[in-house]
């Protein structure tokens, strides 16, 4: 006679098909957000381009910024200098080092240098393409990559840097520097070495440090566009608690709050915290992610 609380064998085997029906419906639940998410930022893009003057390529940041800075770098002169648009490049040397060996294929060429960039920090930070789609449900994220800006990489080396890799951050650090604050202070000896390796890549125009931290003083009184309406000074002090704080997430989060050009374009970097905390432990499991966004 089999025991009252004893659990049959055929009532395991149901229970165990059960969990395998739901894990089954989870993962088609998934796969079909994320192929939507797709769908919907190829709906963007389209309706983007076909209206005149919403999305252009190569787009207005790459041939204002990037393109003339890649230039100037290449030829000698001041990427810092304000140029014929009445705006300037606040990027550090490296970047304007990096933008001098595409810029002489032309914007165009910068442009899809960024978007292959940006498609690959999406994946890396959702862990895989279909999982990708889920995030460009979030409008700016397809809108980002039309653009050709550059911070969806920035959201992805902060996403690296919680977990543990700090190179890509130590490069964003020179274009946003608030990446910086998602660095462990274990992995700072790694971060201030990649730092190094940055500069070192400028030794031939080692002239253009003081002119970048002259601009970027500059800058502090001199937006290029319209800035989320919460003042750097305010937004600092509480980004510093939350990299304080410790937890994963909270330094991400701390790390995007700190940049001092906040742009209303500038909140996609929010997608980088959001991933953190969808992968943040359950509190019965030290290993299993809370969200599925990795499932």
């Amino acid at each position: 006679m089999s025991h009252p609380n004893s659990i049959t064998p055929d009532a395991a085997l149901g229970a165990g098909s059960d969990r395998g029906l739901a894990a089954s419906r989870r993962r088609l639940a998934w796969f079909a957000l994320g192929m939507g998410g797709w769908a919907f930022a190829g709906l963007v893009w389209v309706i983007g381009f076909q209206q005149e003057g919403r999305f252009i390529f190569p787009g207005g940041e790459v041939r204002v910024f990037y393109a003339f800075a890649g230039d100037a770098f290449r030829l000698g002169t001041d990427p810092y200098a304000i140029n014929a648009y009445g705006t300037v490049f606040f990027y550090a040397p490296p970047w304007a080092a990096a933008f001098a060996m595409l810029s002489w294929a032309g914007p165009g060429a910068i442009h899809l240098v960024i978007l292959v960039a940006d498609l690959l920090a999406l994946r890396y930070m959702a862990r895989g393409w279909v999982r990708a789609g889920v995030l460009c449900w979030f409008l700016l994220v397809p809108w980002e990559m039309a653009a050709g800006q550059i911070n969806l990489i920035v959201a992805a080396s902060i996403v690296a840097a919680v977990r543990g890799t700090v190179w890509p951050a130590a490069i964003t650090t020179l274009a946003k520097v608030s990446p910086a604050l998602a660095v462990s202070r274990r992995d700072w000896r790694t971060f201030a070495i990649a730092l190094a390796v940055c500069v070192v890549l400028t030794l031939p125009r080692l002239d253009l440090w003081p002119l970048w931290i002259e601009r970027l003083l500059w800058g502090l009184g001199h937006p290029l566009g319209p800035l989320v309406p919460v003042p750097f000074v305010v937004r600092l002090p509480v980004a510093i608690g939350l990299v304080v704080w410790g937890r994963p997430w909270s330094r991400a989060l701390g790390a995007v709050l700190a940049t001092p050009g906040f742009y209303w374009a500038s909140l996609v970097l929010l997608v980088a915290p959001a991933v953190v905390w969808l992968e943040r432990p359950r509190p019965s499991s030290d290993a299993a992610p809370a969200i599925a966004l990795t499932q």
